[in-house]
């Protein structure tokens, strides 16, 4: 048994060498078989990418000449391969000497006349053209509607590119991998009534005689090429500083001038923070934000120039219901964890993904506060576990998975800076990021940068944590003896060679009845251990707390009685352990009348919403209820909380006339989400009242049509075919993809399907936003497995013109 260990101590403990690694660990390889992970060779080391190109718009083609200035790195190279995915090469020269190439599918090999000198300067140029289906889209070219209603969500002529993981291969012949960096010049030619933005400083614009403009921009440092960028449109440009005198350029679109400060909002805060965070000054020339339809993505941190959907935008009414905030201070992170430092290899893509996770959440804890920042980490360690429930890849790996690379891995951090403290983790981060600026990183420099900057050898925590799987799971038991609390703790997660025993610090707390807590941080390693913890502040022990603000990520089974979480959810310090006492009582069998008497105490204290959402959620789907239950319902639907009246409109259980006045407000309510699921909510339930709704909710059309298209449904659920001609046009190519997944779903909730739908259906499979695309397919399922609709779509589809790719799409639907 453990009483407890001196915190000198237990450091030198905790940074011992690990007793799994039995004299074969290495700070470069993951306990799980991963063949063919290691970085790509190459022969040259690229310095600069000169890229020129113009574009065909509607037909989808790319004009180019991409000149690759480098230094052979060793002796006997007498070919070059590139990556060149279906490029139409027209000719490649050495300097300015023609040579002999020979393209493929998915490359393009040079063959100079002579091997290349060692480390001498050479370039190679290729003019080439592409059509491609990756890395560059060609958005609203083609449209083949007109909209009905104009608004943020109709479709723009725009031209992108994301280059991620690896697809800027598709459009320019080139080396397409992270452990190479170089400089980039892009010069770009289109028409002159649109805008251009690229990467680095803009140092020339041109007009020319036939109606387009030449943009000349360059970067003057290197960075990755997958993080080369092209964004073309018809955009304004908002412009800040940051208290560094870092220039910012905001792109909007200049009809929504009035929404920048709700779309940009902690903009400049977000630089000051992160060059104050890092200790390192943002490392380029300026800044820029713009934003794009149809994103298959989220965002993108292109260097100095970030892509984001226009999805993310938002009016005043609208940021309520979602906002820019986290992904923007995301991106920005990325500047840094990323562009200035980049992955050698795709096994370490953490090193990107988790810290620019991580700094967000760190924002939110400045700006939002303990609560937000709490209920953010939380959030991240139910996705870790949840993703461990289908394996147990660890994070340093190709197929870790979206959860372990973003949320788990910041968990991880997270509890790096609470094992060496946040002064000493801000001395790590400045020293690494300035070690390995403008290079490429994998995860043993991070953990160098321990040792390098505070001694410490923290071989243990990088293995359990990024090199293993699994998470740790404690089951808890205390008894009081003595005057003592005897509090045994056991590891009973699986335990094999890919998770271990863990060894983590976590503090203990047992609080008393009269307010005092007696505290202590121990060494939890072995399968089992017991904790003893004198009474020196108290005799009645009132709860127990294991990990206060759960910190570490792990499962914990706990059992305790109903005094023992009343008392913790009415007196825990930390929001997340008094959230976690109402969970856990809800299973409670003790008296109703108690649980909910304190629920209405709680409710009218609690400051935090996912408490009061959390005890609306229990009250609200409850089926006998009492005055008290429905006391805290009826002040639900007006909370200032747009989560906490959403809590209700989601979870309340039939029947809801005792509420039908209270609901009937929420027509009218600041969130346009709110106004939805109250509009849907009442016709449901009070089909006879529909026109009197309809007349009374408010009558904005909502972020991306998002109430108009539920008034639609509405009115064509009571016979209103006009309503579905309006549902049908939302569907089409017209409009952005958030409208289209809106319509789509009302469509399918009506069983509405002619050939107009089945179009639209097509078109969006075919989009390259796998969001827009896997919801057409979806709904597309639903129809076609009906018989009346089955042979239309059969129809529809023999009529078309479709390329094998495109067929191949389809044919996920319609079986040929």
């Amino acid at each position: 048994m453990i009483r407890f260990l001196p915190l000198m101590a237990m450091i030198l403990c905790y940074s011992s060498v690990s007793a799994f690694s039995q004299g074969f660990y290495h700070h470069s390889s993951t306990h799980y078989h991963e063949p063919n992970s290691e970085p790509r060779e190459h022969a040259l080391d690229i310095r600069k990418m000169s890229l020129d190109v113009r574009f065909k718009p509607e037909e989808g083609k790319v004009i180019g000449k991409v000149t690759h200035h480098f230094i052979p790195l060793r002796k006997g190279i007498d070919s070059v391969v590139f990556d060149a995915m279906k490029i139409t090469v027209k000719s490649v020269a050495l300097g300015n000497n023609p040579i002999r190439f020979v393209s493929s599918d998915s490359t393009l090999t040079v063959f100079p006349q002579s091997s290349l000198p060692i480390e001498k300067t050479d370039s190679i140029t290729i003019v080439y053209e592409a059509t491609p289906r990756k890395g560059i889209y060609f958005i609203g070219w083609n449209s083949s509607g007109k909209p009905k209603t104009d608004g943020i969500f109709t479709i723009r002529k725009q031209i992108w590119t994301q280059g991620q993981e690896a697809d800027h291969r598709y459009w320019i012949p080139m080396y397409d991998a992270t452990n190479d960096k170089y400089i980039t010049e892009t010069i770009i030619t289109f028409d002159k009534e649109y805008s251009v933005l690229s990467n680095g400083t803009l140092f020339s614009e041109r007009d020319n005689k036939d109606g387009t403009k030449t943009w000349h921009y360059s970067m003057t440092k290197p960075h990755a090429g997958y993080l080369l960028t092209i964004g073309i449109g018809k955009y304004d440009i908002h412009k800040r500083k940051s208290k560094s005198g870092i220039p910012l350029e905001l792109w909007y679109y200049p009809e929504y001038k009035n929404d920048i400060p709700y779309m940009y909002k902690y903009s400049t805060e977000a630089m000051d923070f992160l060059e104050n965070e890092t200790g390192i000054p943002y490392p380029w020339e300026k800044y820029s934000q713009i934003p794009v339809q149809d994103f298959i993505f989220g965002a993108m941190e292109n260097t100095t120039a970030t892509t984001f959907g226009d999805f993310f935008h938002t009016d005043k009414r609208a940021f309520i219901d979602r906002n820019y905030i986290g992904v923007n201070v995301h991106e920005l992170t990325h500047q840094w964890f990323g562009d200035l430092i980049t992955q050698r290899n795709p096994k370490n893509i953490w090193l990107h993904e988790s810290f620019a996770t991580f700094y967000p959440k760190l924002f939110d804890r400045k700006h939002e506060g303990e609560d937000q920042y709490q209920w953010n980490r939380r959030g991240e360690h139910n996705s870790a576990l949840t993703a461990s429930e289908k394996d147990r890849l660890p994070i340093v790996h190709t197929k870790s998975g979206t959860a372990r690379v973003y949320p788990k891995g910041s968990a991880v951090l997270d509890m790096l800076m609470h094992t060496v403290g946040e002064e000493h983790f801000r001395k790590v981060i400045k020293h690494y990021l300035n070690r390995h600026k403008f290079g490429n990183v994998v995860t043993s420099d991070f953990y160098h940068a321990f040792q390098d900057t505070l001694g410490l050898t923290l071989d243990r925590f990088f293995d359990q944590w990024l090199y293993r799987g699994g998470e740790p799971h404690y089951e808890i038991s205390r008894r009081t003896l003595n005057n003592e609390t005897h509090i045994t703790v056991q590891q009973i997660h699986t335990i094999d060679e890919l998770t271990q025993l863990f060894s983590m610090p976590i503090t203990v707390e047992v609080w008393y009845d009269n307010g005092k807590f007696d505290s202590r941080k121990v060494l939890i390693d072995k399968q089992q251990q017991t904790i003893i913890i004198p009474h020196k502040s108290g005799n009645n022990v009132s709860f127990v707390l294991f990990d206060p603000g759960s910190i570490i990520l792990k499962k914990t089974t706990f059992k305790k009685q109903f005094d023992e979480l009343k008392a913790q959810a009415q007196y825990a310090p930390n929001m997340i352990d008094r959230f976690d006492a109402i969970v856990a009582m809800e299973k409670d069998s003790t008296d109703r009348t108690k649980k909910y008497e304190l629920y209405h105490e709680l409710f009218s204290k609690e400051r935090f919403f996912a408490i009061r959402a959390e005890i609306v959620r229990q009250c609200a789907e409850t089926k006998n209820r009492t005055d008290m239950v429905r006391s805290i319902i009826r002040k639900a639907l007006q909370d200032p909380n747009v989560h906490v009246r959403k809590a209700v409109l989601t979870n309340i259980r039939q029947p809801i006339t005792e509420f039908k006045n209270d609901i009937e407000k929420l027509l009218t309510d600041s969130s346009y989400s709110i106004i939805a699921i109250t509009l849907d909510k009442l016709c449901s339930v009070f089909p006879e009242s529909t026109s009197s709704y309809l007349k009374k909710a408010d009558n904005t059309p909502g972020m991306f049509a998002e109430i108009a298209i539920k008034r639609y449904e509405i009115e064509a659920r009571s016979g209103d075919k006009s309503a579905l001609e309006f549902l049908r046009d939302f569907a089409n190519d017209s409009y952005e993809f958030r409208t289209r997944q809106f319509a789509f779903n009302a469509l399918k909730r009506l069983n509405h399907c002619n050939e107009n739908v089945v179009d639209a259906l097509f078109d969006a499979m075919l989009n390259p936003n796998t969001r827009l695309a896997s919801a057409a397919q979806n709904v597309l399922e639903y129809f076609y497995q009906q018989t009346s609709y089955h042979d239309l779509i059969l129809r529809v589809y023999d009529k078309g013109t479709w390329t094998n790719i495109q067929r191949d799409e389809l044919k996920k639907v319609v079986k040929r």
